[in-house]
């Protein structure tokens, strides 16, 4: 290990990169302080219903998530990382790292459906999974039953003595991640997600006379069935000649959630706790104590976009002015008063705070100056860009932002994380570590893997979306919208992004609050 101290504001910052460091630094040594809190911190899981007619699979040219070759098989990543997770818990995975809790940062699901909260519900839960929609013909998949994703499995689940929390991310909240679900109908069979004209015209929805994307309707403009695979086997990329429009089997369970039923499942769980950290209805913003006898307030704000307008796509992340006033300043205010810390958690990094939303919201400068003028502060945690990424934010309390990539896409990784209380000088010391399925794959999980590591750089290509439907992005997209900004940088993310180098995987760094305090 190396040690590389640096200066933030006049306070100094300890920290420790595994594989890394500051060569022209000597190596110091660090007190390893006293372990308060261990979690897991997961993410962008994805669970996700491939068969879905409410899915955007016909911009693949634009985006690498409209279609990955893996998605058949997210519900087996998941219980593949419980597994390991378990195994590290328990000491059947050494070093022995035992876990307080678990703590998902969002998008659990792909697509905001009923059926896709469900099978990641029942997976987390552990017991009988099927990961089938429609018609149930995964048994008819061309393939040994052994490498079938569309078959029932049992899942292992999280051991029940670990609880988890939940924060709602822009895929358990919207169509796509991205488009606003109409709920003003009375039942959640007919709710549907409205498109700008040309979209919808992309998507193929005008053939049926459709203006929005329904996952619960008997037409697909993109079919897929649980008994067809349409990665090219060779490159993994999508077979367009087996992609065709018309009738599909329909299922009521692909059902668009509310935020209120996306909660009320929660507690349609058998793992603790009730709820798992959501109260029956909104807001779904809460503050826990994950451990009784250690001072640390875990602090889980909603950070998707309030009542986006109908058809324009916005995935980015949103804090509200009512969510910072009214809540998360209190919560720092009563963790003082009750001489806790506080980690805060969200679905997205506060990077995204500064994207255009209207009024009545926080940018990101004033998010992170609050945060870091605060002495109880420990670190922000977050997912939704996919990738491992450190961020210490400066300011006169300086503290990480800490991105764990998702499960869906390369390197399908969770961060296991110890929070260090060192009594001494009343500083924190924080640990990361990877851990992966890949550890201890199953079959199914270690086929994923090889899919995605096949799938990793694919580039989006603006002639082929253009060749393909006759028109360019700009007459589909808004003049000046955040997608196409995102489509101008015309590129897909690579290895090295995504899984982030050696500071932002392993690492261990010492904040400076010297706050006295005894253990607990």
């Amino acid at each position: 290990m190396r040690y590389c101290r640096y200066g933030l504001h006049g306070l100094a910052v300890l920290v420790c990169f595994l594989g890394a460091g500051c060569p022209e630094a000597p190596q110091m040594p660090v007190e390893p302080g006293v372990l308060w809190l261990q979690f897991a911190h997961i993410t962008d899981t994805h669970v996700l219903d491939d068969e879905s007619p409410a899915r955007t699979v016909r911009l693949a040219d634009l985006f690498y998530e409209s279609w990955r070759p893996q998605e058949a098989y997210t519900t087996q990543v998941l219980d593949a990382t419980l597994q390991v997770l378990n195994a590290y818990h328990t000491g059947a995975l050494q070093p022995q790292r035992r876990l307080d809790f678990v703590m998902h940062t969002g998008d659990a699901v792909d697509n905001a459906q009923y059926n896709e909260l469900r099978w990641f519900m029942n997976t987390m839960d552990g017991g009988i999974v099927r990961p089938d929609s429609g018609l149930l013909d995964g048994p008819l998949r061309p393939v040994a039953p052994e490498d079938n994703p569309k078959l029932p499995f049992l899942a292992e689940g999280l051991l029940p003595e670990i609880p988890w929390y939940i924060a709602r991310g822009n895929h358990d909240a919207q169509c796509s991640g991205t488009f606003r679900i109409a709920t003003e109908a009375e039942n959640p069979v007919d709710w549907m997600a409205p498109l700008l004209c040309p979209v919808a015209a992309v998507l193929g929805l005008h053939a049926f006379g459709m203006h929005g994307l329904s996952p619960t309707v008997d037409k697909s403009p993109a079919i897929i069935l649980g008994s067809m695979d349409v990665a090219d086997p060779d490159s993994m990329r999508l077979r367009w000649d087996r992609l065709d429009c018309g009738t599909i089997p329909p299922d009521p369970r692909r059902q668009f959630v509310d935020a209120a039923r996306f909660a009320a499942e929660h507690f349609n769980s058998t793992a603790l706790p009730p709820g798992h950290g959501l109260a029956y209805k909104p807001p779904l913003y809460y503050s826990v104590r994950p451990k009784a006898d250690v001072p640390i307030r875990l602090v889980v704000l909603d950070t998707t976009a309030p009542e986006p307008p109908d058809g324009v796509p916005i995935a980015h992340g949103v804090m509200t002015r009512k969510q910072f006033e009214q809540f998360l300043k209190p919560q720092f205010a009563e963790a003082e008063a009750a001489g806790e810390y506080v980690l805060v958690a969200s679905h997205h990094p506060s990077a995204d705070f500064n994207l255009f939303y209207g009024p009545g919201t926080v940018g990101t400068r004033e998010f992170r100056a609050y945060l870091a003028s605060q002495p109880r502060m420990i670190a922000h945690i977050c997912g939704h860009n996919h990738r491992n990424h450190l961020e210490m934010v400066s300011g006169r309390y300086p503290y990480p932002e800490i991105e764990t990539c998702s499960l869906i896409d390369y390197p399908q990784e969770v961060r296991i994380i110890g929070l260090y209380y060192i009594e001494e000088t009343g500083d924190w010391r924080i640990e990361s570590t990877m851990v992966s399925h890949m550890d201890n794959p199953t079959r199914l999980s270690a086929e994923s893997f090889r899919r995605v590591s096949l799938s990793v750089g694919f580039e989006p290509s603006r002639e082929s979306f253009e060749k393909r439907y006759g028109m360019a992005p700009e007459d589909v997209f808004p003049p000046d919208s955040a997608v196409l900004k995102r489509i101008g940088e015309d590129r897909a993310w690579t290895k090295e992004e995504t899984g982030g180098n050696s500071g932002d995987r392993n690492f261990s760094l010492v904040l400076p609050r010297q706050i006295a305090r005894k253990s607990p």
